[in-house]
């Protein structure tokens, strides 16, 4: 007779194939094109910073303050030139006019030495202005340079973390194989012993019943030995079903644990999607942080494209300024041989009164190219002055454009 707990349940004994496990826990050929990609798009953002043109940040805003020197420089020239061109003016004016001429030159000389003080003041006040600008705006490109760095520090710690996940993931895949080619072997076995025990049980069966035919005398001796042997059988059924009982405890364990393992994975896979999630979101702060890189490079290139023709108006200025000058330096010498011929003139003063009558033609008439020279120099000054408030307003367009852009910029 056969038992019945022998023939066990093949659905409770078999175990998940590897082909039944999720997508997360075989092993896959694409990671290492991400992984390529990954190092690509890293070697072209960090070559990136490097290849930055005009702006050099280890000087400490040297590069900066050349620029606001040359023009203050010019200003200085120019202010010294009309502080070396009045004394002359005055000296004529007091050599030519007496009496009443000696009040206008005093006013005079007050006016250029307040206008000459003026122009140094706002000279130095544009090169101070022009320093703070470019320290500042040195000051928000490391910021900006810091911050990407980060971001790249950051986006690789999240690849490492994935690859550990990953190797994780397949070294868990290749336990689990191995747990289920063990449950198998000991499936088989126990099967085995089953089969090997019901057959000998049989065999047993068989020759105690032809032994009873046989031999009908020996049945009473026969029979006592068939009640101990059936106590033997039912101990050992008894431990064969405690052993079976033991096997399913232990089925039982293993199937609990590779649950516990499947809950761990799937934990790590949402742990995956949301570094996924964050990776996606830094890269679009960097593309927009590269947009508004680009676009403060094109306000840099239209701004030193402004600040080159406004270095040609003012050596424009500065060559009217020369011929100006000199054409002044022309008319004190004719000055000067005009007051020799009126000391001649006066020598024979005594002699003619119609010499006298020709000096003081001669003296109208030298009063009016004065004059001349006067309204010139005037005009000379007030182109001087336009192009100075033009400059202002440069410098002041100028950086509140920059700052406007930097207001536009996405803090990471």
């Amino acid at each position: 007779m056969e038992n019945p707990n022998l023939n066990p349940n093949p659905e409770a004994n078999q175990l998940p194939e590897a082909d039944s496990l999720p997508d997360g826990f075989v092993e896959s050929s694409g990671a290492e094109p991400l992984k390529e990609a990954v190092t690509d798009y890293k070697e072209e953002k960090l070559l990136e910073p490097n290849s930055r043109p005009g702006v050099v940040i280890e000087d400490g805003g040297s590069s900066s303050s050349k620029l606001p020197e040359t023009v203050g420089d010019r200003v200085e020239s120019v202010a010294v030139a009309n502080d070396g061109a009045a004394p002359g003016v005055v000296h004529v004016k007091e050599k030519s006019v007496e009496g009443e001429g000696s009040q206008t030159v005093a006013s005079e000389e007050t006016s250029v030495a307040g206008s000459s003080e003026s122009n140094k003041k706002e000279a130095s006040e544009v090169k101070r202005k022009n320093v703070k600008r470019t320290f500042k705006s040195e000051k928000e490109f490391l910021e900006f340079t810091l911050k990407y760095q980060q971001v790249i520090s950051e986006r690789d710690s999240a690849i490492a973390v994935r690859d550990k996940l990953e190797s994780l993931c397949r070294e868990l895949q290749r336990q689990n194989k191995l747990l289920m080619d063990e449950c198998k072997r000991v499936s088989t076995e126990g099967q085995n012993l089953r089969l090997d025990l019901s057959n000998k049980f049989q065999d047993a069966i068989k020759e105690v019943s032809s032994k009873l035919e046989e031999q009908k005398d020996e049945c009473i001796s026969q029979l006592k030995e068939n009640e101990m042997l059936k106590t033997k059988l039912k101990q050992l059924v008894d431990q064969y079903t405690l052993s079976e009982q033991q096997h399913a405890q232990q089925l039982k364990q293993k199937s609990l644990e590779l649950q516990l393992a499947d809950l761990k994975l799937q934990q790590h896979e949402e742990k995956l999607k949301q570094e996924q999630s964050q990776m996606k979101l830094y890269a679009e702060q960097v593309a927009q942080l590269l947009a508004t890189e680009k676009n403060l490079r094109l306000q840099l290139t239209a701004d030193g494209e402004k600040f080159q023709q406004f270095q040609e108006a003012l050596l424009k200025s500065n060559e009217v300024f020369e011929t100006f000058k000199q054409e002044i330096e022309k008319m004190a010498k004719s000055i000067k041989e005009l007051k020799k011929e009126n000391t001649f003139l006066k020598s024979k003063c005594e002699k003619s009164d119609v010499t006298l009558i020709e000096l003081a033609d001669e003296r109208e008439r030298l009063k009016k190219q004065l004059e001349r020279t006067r309204n010139q120099k005037e005009k000379l000054e007030s182109l001087c002055r336009s192009l100075q408030a033009e400059r202002k307003t440069n410098s002041n367009s100028s950086p509140n454009s920059a700052g406007a852009n930097t207001s536009d910029s996405v803090p990471v």
